[in-house]
């Protein structure tokens, strides 16, 4: 409803917009973090199985010693 003051439902729009806004980007930097703990998951995986499989065999490039 619109006053001589000013209309209350013009005055709302922008801070729900905001809000909307922030909810938004609040939504992807969720969705950001996930992707990138997922993808150093499987990074760190790889890594390991790819040093597994150096290091074990009769063809390994290192062998651990024990002392």
């Amino acid at each position: 409803m619109c006053t001589l003051a000013g209309c209350t439902s013009l005055r709302r729009r922008p801070v729900e917009e905001a809000l909307r806004v922030l909810k938004k980007l609040a939504l992807a930097a969720v969705a950001a973090a996930a992707l990138a703990a997922v993808r150093k998951r499987s990074s760190g995986k790889a890594e390991a199985d790819l040093w597994h499989e150096a290091t074990k065999g009769p063809g390994a490039v290192s062998t651990p010693t024990t002392r």
